[in-house]
């Protein structure tokens, strides 16, 4: 099957892609491509405009700026792959990069476009809420700024509106005794999540627990914050049995279904092993915990 027949505008300004989609009815915006082309050509989706983006000078950047890693809403997954900067100090981020998809896609998806996709089964949704990040949107009235846990409403739905473009996805950089990670379960490589947690936490001096966030995957209508785990351990030494405890909540408190890949008790206990696995790494990439044992 083909892509229905569109018309194409390619924009040099974010104003210009703005004002596009002001003036257009029916269209659907470019970056990668890596979900909409699919999209297109088996004609799930039929605009009669497609915008294309990627002529938009400087929406390219991975860069660390007033307090924030910021990405620019054409950063590619192979970006942050390859980023010296991500290895060093986003522990999720380095862990979900290689994770999504294969690297013909990763060389093309944008971390944005993915974000703006809001796939339940998606891996980003889930990292940035876990590092409690925002999503920047320019439209008709200037620039929004909608946190993480505003942004996902439904499969495939968020609440940014018609008329505006994602310029940046934003997530703070990390605090001195911070550390995150990602795990996911998958059947196979490049494929989507059968489910997956991202954790964040922040340990004050004397190595307890001052902030933890826990993001996600597959495992509810959208990506989801796993508040009663988080809730639970704040204030705790990180440890086995703390992070066994948080794993059980964040599996009580998800909602997969059953499928084809598992039932959804299945799932349930394999988000309590994958947060329990991402707690114990995000410890350890915090810092105090690996000296502690070592000592």
């Amino acid at each position: 099957m083909k892509a229905a027949q569109f018309e194409t505008h390619e924009p040099d300004t974010v104003e210009e892609a703005v004002s596009l989609l002001e003036s257009l009815d029916d269209r659907a915006i470019l970056a990668g491509g890596q979900s909409m082309v699919p999209m297109l050509r088996f004609r799930l989706a039929v605009p009669e405009t497609v915008i294309d983006i990627n002529c938009i000078d400087g929406l390219d950047y991975l860069e660390e700026a007033d307090g924030w890693l910021r990405i620019g809403a054409l950063a590619r997954h192979a970006d942050v792959e390859e980023s010296a900067l991500i290895d060093e100090k986003y522990g999720s981020f380095a862990d979900t990069a290689p994770l999504v998809a294969d690297p013909q896609i990763r060389n093309r998806g944008t971390v944005a476009g993915a974000i703006a996709q809001a796939d339940p089964k998606g891996d980003w949704g889930s990292v940035l809420l876990a590092h409690e990040g925002e999503v920047v949107a320019q439209g008709p009235d200037g620039e929004r700024v909608i946190p993480a846990e505003d942004f996902f409403l439904l499969p495939y739905d968020t609440t940014l509106d018609e008329n505006e473009l994602i310029t940046e996805v934003r997530v703070p950089t990390p605090a001195p005794r911070e550390g995150s990670a990602y795990h996911k379960l998958k059947r196979k490589v490049g494929d989507y999540a059968m489910a997956g947690s991202a954790a964040r936490l922040v340990l004050d001096e004397d190595g307890r627990i001052e902030n933890a966030a826990i993001g996600l995957t597959a495992v509810d209508i959208t990506n989801v914050r796993a508040t009663d785990a988080e809730d639970h351990l704040e204030g705790e030494q990180p440890g086995s049995e703390v992070f066994k405890r948080a794993g059980e909540l964040a599996a009580e408190q998800s909602n997969p279904e059953s499928d084809e890949h598992g039932d959804a008790g299945y799932k349930e206990r394999m988000v309590n092993v994958l947060t329990q696995r991402a707690l114990g790494d995000a410890a350890e990439r915090a810092g105090l915990v690996k000296r502690r044992v070592s000592q």
